[in-house]
Formats: structure tokens, C-alpha cells, sequence
């Protein structure tokens, strides 16, 4: 009976829910679209509707529709442009842990931040870079509809979240930490930090240097070389009311003890050394906005251009899905969606 069950259930599970036939026939199973719908509830935290499987399914054809459309018109990703992609965000990790990371803790961060290891990761992006490509080689006049934002615009911008753009106290800092990835290398860590407190011993010049030596491969902790911290509930909510205490109260170049931020991505142990204080303000025009390193203006002009793209890049993908969707190149049947 144990084996009658597994047996039909694997079955069942190649069953088509859909087919797409643009260049050729490509099914879509009843294990791959409950895969894909796991993975959705699991990012939302709640089970999908019977409309919302639905839509996931819809969004399956989608991305099979454009893959062949792609194919059928020789628009080709390369392993470069892939390995490009990798390695800017290797780029951007380096920057948050003051270092280049490894290979195993680029893999480590992939995986917690998207539930794929490195092979699978590289797939989604060959996916969606292919689709990229393919929705600018289509929609070039649409995408290059997209107007630059006038002085006049940003002034209404600015107007209208004039109350938002208020720079709460801010303190900057460099920082050497240990992070803790969990309880069982806790104590190890906290010793860690300990001993380089020690050998710092409130020396600006030797906490620059392990500042520096730090930036290298296998130093054995990681380094930020400017981080900012405020007084808001958001800086409450990432560093813990203890540290931002202590770093509020540290005067410009002083050095800290050691300081722990006890859960949530920035968890571990951290040694910092205020690099610059700031009041809190009402932001103009041209302040700089210490969270973006760029000056409001600045900052207003590309939310607003960003926001028009979005806007532009959505209306691209609907005319482009219409047009494949044409001649209905797919077939669902209904009577599988059952799962």
C-alpha cells in the first residue's frame, strides 16, 4: 500500500498543470508549480488562495513565454554578465562587512537572503537577466519615454515631504566587530573582541591600523569603515538601546569598549570609534542626507526618476506579455490544479 501511495503520488506530480509551446512544448508540473507556490508562501509568511496559486501559475507561463521568445530571437546572456552581477553584489557585501567576503560567506549571505545556494542563485539570475534583455531589445521606445525630472518637480517633491526630511541626531563611525552567526560561537566571539579591546587599549592609532589590517582576507574579524547610526526607532530597533547609548555619549574620536548588539542581522560584538556627530535638523535642498551620502536634491531626483521607471517597466512587461500571450501559445487544464 506504501509503495501503491508513493507511486501514485509521483504521478501525480508530473502531472501538467500548463504547457507553453512558443518554439517548442515546455510543461509546467504539478510539483513545480507547488515548488514555486511553497516558496511564495514561505516569503509571506501565509498559504496562497486558490486566485493566488492561480497568479503564480500566470506568472510561470510568463517567464516560459519570454525565456523561448528570447531564445527564438537569439537574445543570449553571457557567463560574464552573470558573473558581472555576482560581483557586484560581492562588491556591495564587501563594503557592509569593511572586506571582501569568501566564497563561503558569499554563499552563506545568498542563502539567507534568498533560500537558494550559489548554482540555483545563478540560474534565477541568467533567467532574469535574459528576460532583461529581451524586454529592452522589444520596448526601447518605451523605455526610452522616460522623462528626466525638472528642478520645478523636485522643488513639489520636496514640498510635499518637507516634514519627512528632518535629520534625527546622528552619530558616524568606523567599527571592528565580530559577528555572531549563533549562540554556540557566542562566548568565542565576545573573548575575541575582548582581546582586541585590550590590544587596542583606547588607541586611535592602533584601532586604525586593525582597522586597516582588517580590510585583508582571513584577519579574523570584519571591519566597517563608516557606518551611521540615529536616534530613531529604526536605529533603536537594529543596534539596541545599550549600544546607541554608548555611542551617543562617546565623544568625536573616542574609542568605545565592547559593545553587543544582541540579535538580527548585525548581530555580534563591535569596538567603534565616533568619526563625526551630527544634531538633528530640518533637511534643505542642498544638505546632504547622511543615510544616502548625497544631497536631498539629489536623492528627491532619482526617487522620482526611479518611480517613473518602475512605472514604465511595468507598462513594458504588460504590452510584452500581451503580445506573446497572443495566438494563446500555453494551455492550462484546470483539472490538475487540484493540488
Amino acid at each position: 500500500m506504501f509503495f501503491f501511495i508513493a507511486a501514485s503520488s509521483a504521478q501525480n506530480d508530473l502531472k501538467a498543470v500548463a504547457t507553453v509551446t512558443l518554439i517548442r512544448t515546455e510543461p509546467i508540473t504539478v510539483k513545480m508549480l507547488r515548488d514555486q507556490v511553497r516558496q511564495v508562501e514561505a516569503a509571506m509568511g501565509q498559504p496562497l488562495t486558490a486566485a493566488m496559486r492561480r497568479d503564480v501559475l500566470d506568472g510561470m507561463i510568463n517567464e516560459r513565454l519570454a525565456m523561448q521568445a528570447a531564445e527564438r530571437d537569439r537574445i543570449v546572456v553571457t557567463d560574464g554578465e552573470i558573473n558581472q552581477q555576482l560581483n557586484e553584489l560581492r562588491s556591495q557585501m564587501g563594503q557592509m562587512m569593511g572586506k571582501p567576503p569568501t566564497d563561503a560567506e558569499f554563499a552563506a549571505a545568498l542563502r539567507q537572503q534568498t533560500g537558494m545556494d550559489l548554482p540555483a542563485y545563478r540560474e534565477q539570475a541568467k533567467k532574469s537577466l535574459t528576460i532583461q534583455k529581451y524586454l529592452l531589445a522589444k520596448k526601447q521606445d518605451v523605455l526610452r519615454s522616460i522623462q528626466e525630472p525638472t528642478a520645478q518637480e523636485i522643488e513639489k517633491e520636496y514640498e510635499l515631504n518637507s516634514t519627512e526630511l528632518i535629520q534625527p541626531e546622528t552619530v558616524e563611525f568606523s567599527a571592528i566587530f565580530f559577528p555572531v552567526a549563533n549562540d554556540a560561537e557566542r562566548n568565542r566571539k565576545r573573548d575575541e573582541a575582548n582581546k582586541m579591546a585590550r590590544e587596542i587599549n583606547n588607541s586611535a592609532e592602533t584601532f586604525d591600523e586593525r582597522l586597516q589590517r582588517g580590510r585583508g582576507a582571513n584577519a579574523g574579524y570584519n571591519v566597517a569603515q563608516r557606518s551611521i547610526l540615529q536616534k530613531n526607532s529604526a536605529g533603536q530597533q537594529r543596534a539596541g538601546q545599550a549600544f546607541m547609548d554608548e555611542a551617543f555619549a562617546l565623544a568625536q574620536g573616542k574609542i568605545s569598549k565592547v559593545l553587543e548588539i544582541p540579535s538580527g542581522q548585525a548581530r555580534g560584538y563591535y569596538i567603534i570609534k565616533v568619526t563625526g556627530k551630527y544634531p538633528k535638523k530640518f533637511l534643505t535642498l542642498d544638505d546632504t542626507h547622511l543615510g544616502y551620502g548625497e544631497t536631498v536634491r539629489t536623492v528627491l531626483r532619482e526617487a522620482i526618476l526611479q518611480r517613473r521607471q518602475q512605472e514604465v517597466v511595468i507598462q513594458a512587461q504588460q504590452e510584452l506579455i500581451e503580445e506573446l500571450r497572443k495566438g494563446s501559445p500555453y494551455k492550462i487544464f484546470e483539472e490538475n490544479l487540484n493540488f
